[in-house]
């Protein structure tokens, strides 16, 4: 009874810590986590683009250190919180077990909800939007997401909708928003002036990878013409 009840309370507290860091990655406090997670946000799936443009997802982090699709953005901040977490037990005399099961609970809840959840609200067709029995609550919670990406005040910031399958803080704090606003086109040019550097970078190398993928269509053509000739 007492694991379930520390489980309980490890998933309320990932949802907590992984909110609070959300938050955190949008305020431009920390900028060099900021700027590494507007990719995500303003090159590969901008306020204004398609957010689901494929059944396969576009990792921020290609070419970048990260474990799996987790950026360094998320690695870091959250290696300190859990350390400092499993610290602050150690001082308050919490049980070796429970200490695992903390550890074993945030770690493995918030790859679930912020990296596989998250990537799936990013697809065509995911599984999870065509099951039955998670159709609607993950609808629901991608139009949230949605609205996550497409919302900026004037200067530029998201500040909507930091959960991501579940909305409990957001409600919370007053960063819930059900429904989308009319576009703030003043908002997203203060955001491409901000990173106009990291627009750019995207930019050109989309523009690359779409050279190299039409160069290889023309040499696959050409093999397959000399094969048939």
């Amino acid at each position: 009874m007492k694991i379930s009840i520390c489980a309980v309370i490890s998933v309320i507290v990932a949802e907590f810590l992984g909110y609070w860091l959300h938050r955190l990655l949008h305020s431009d406090t920390l900028r060099v986590l900021s700027r590494s997670h507007m990719k995500h946000h303003l090159v590969l799936y901008g306020p204004r683009q398609n957010q689901r443009p494929s059944s396969d997802y576009i990792d921020a982090t290609t070419g970048q250190i990260a474990l799996g699709n987790i950026g360094l953005e998320w690695l870091m901040p959250s290696g300190i919180l859990l350390a400092g977490s499993v610290a602050f037990f150690c001082l308050l005399g919490i049980r070796p077990l429970y200490q695992f099961v903390y550890v074993v609970v945030v770690l493995a809840w918030s790859f679930l909800s912020f990296s596989y959840l998250h990537d799936r609200m990013h697809e065509k067709g995911s599984w999870i939007e065509t099951n039955r029995w998670t159709r609607r609550w993950f609808l629901n919670a991608r139009k949230l997401h949605d609205v996550h990406h497409r919302t900026l005040r004037d200067d530029g910031r998201m500040d909507k909708n930091f959960g991501i399958g579940f909305f409990f803080f957001d409600r919370l704090f007053g960063t819930l928003a059900r429904h989308q606003r009319p576009f703030n086109h003043r908002g997203y040019d203060a955001a491409k002036r901000r990173y106009d550097d990291l627009i750019n970078q995207g930019l050109r190398r989309q523009s690359s990878i779409q050279s190299e993928m039409q160069s290889s269509l023309k040499r696959a053509n050409s093999l397959s013409s000399e094969h048939n000739s």
